[in-house]
């Protein structure tokens, strides 16, 4: 490899590796809350330690490009400003020449990311909520708070104490049954947790049971019990029925392949979800390769007089990027236009770097 290769790799990857750091840390920040619900549920160090690691590959994704990015523009803005650019290519070589080792990086970390977003990604998303499930498991008590990981639908609680994840008083919990279609009330004076047991004190159990004849009322059912306990197995087993579903967040890319065609088999009009999802992990592994070259094109100074304006066009194509790929996330019951936004940003980028890389050959500033 050539010594100028050596030197380009080095700096770019140097910089690049902070930056993913960084933007790890800052992330993980943004995802607090969440770590934070978990570890009140009682789990242990480990726990902790094993959620918190399995949020980075979730936000990785969107940090490596910007990442890529920033190095790739820090390292030829330097080379500029200190004539280094200027030197290799009085010495006779091209921009092509000069970029290509980052090129190559650029679709190598491009060919990375979008592994990380189509394989690790999903398992780890499941994987952190299989946690959660377990910690519900040991204390189903948790899933009275009301920020909690695992969220109860169609069911209200509340309650006036709820110490530690121990026990609660006061607890009032409403759901809808779903075999009926009507509403369940329960009313506890006080839940404890004891060896993997739900204890309950005063409990009160009201139900419907709907008529044989269709004009008819309900049959309201009204069940006292002065103890109740109940296995903490037995709840987490409900709410995996009733809560956990393998949706297109889980799946890796064979996977979300085998549903498109498991679920599609024999429809009219097929759902185009999974079409929209391989978009957005697409688009989220090109972005790597197209930020870099974003940074190489408006990187390069040419000027003896410093400027800005390169930087203000890495700005404004990583805001339209963004921008593009927020409205994407946000219309998706029309496909086609979110396909549309996912992947089209990514031509319109490299065209205008393409027109910055031909600006730069031909000396123009």
């Amino acid at each position: 490899m050539p010594l100028l290769w050596r030197y380009l790799l080095r700096n770019y990857l140097k910089v690049f590796l902070l930056c993913v750091t960084g933007f790890i840390s800052v992330l993980l920040v943004t995802r607090f809350q969440t770590i934070a619900r978990f570890a009140t549920t009682g789990a242990s160090k480990l726990y902790i330690v094993k959620f918190i690691l399995y949020q980075i590959p979730s936000v990785l994704p969107l940090a490596i490009p910007i990442a890529c990015l920033i190095a790739s523009l820090l390292l030829f803005q330097k080379m500029s400003r200190s004539h280094e650019l200027t030197a290799v290519r009085a010495a006779g070589l091209s921009t092509l020449h000069i970029t290509f080792p980052l090129i190559i990086s650029g679709i190598v970390i491009a060919m990375l990311n979008f592994t990380i977003v189509s394989e690790i990604a999903p398992k780890c998303r499941a994987l952190s909520k299989n946690l959660a499930y377990q910690m519900t498991a040991v204390n189903p008590l948790c899933l009275l708070q009301k920020e909690t990981l695992i969220k109860l639908k169609n069911t209200y609680i509340d309650m006036k104490v709820l110490k530690a994840g121990r026990y609660a008083k006061d607890v009032f919990f409403i759901t809808r049954n779903v075999s009926n279609q009507r509403l369940s009330l329960m009313l506890a004076e006080k839940l404890s947790l004891k060896d993997h047991t739900l204890l309950g004190e005063n409990v009160t159990f009201i139900s419907s049971v709907a008529p044989k004849a269709g004009e008819s009322f309900d049959h309201l059912v009204i069940e006292n019990q002065s103890e109740m306990q109940t296995e903490s197995e037995q709840l987490t087993q409900y709410l995996r029925t009733s809560d956990w579903n393998f949706n297109y967040d889980y799946l890796n890319l064979r996977m979300l392949q085998a549903r498109y065609i498991a679920e599609n088999r024999g429809k009219e009009k097929p759902d185009v979800r999974a079409i929209q999802e391989l978009a957005r992990r697409l688009s989220l592994g090109l972005a790597a390769f197209t930020f870099t070259l974003v940074g190489i094109g408006f990187g390069m100074e040419i000027s003896r007089n410093l400027k800005i304006k390169g930087a203000l066009w890495c700005f404004a194509l990583m805001t339209f990027y963004l921008v593009a790929f927020m409205g994407a996330k946000s219309i998706k019951h029309d496909w086609l236009s979110s396909v549309v936004l996912f992947l089209a940003p990514h031509p319109i980028i490299l065209f205008f770097c393409l027109r910055s890389f031909k600006q730069v050959a031909k000396g123009a500033s």
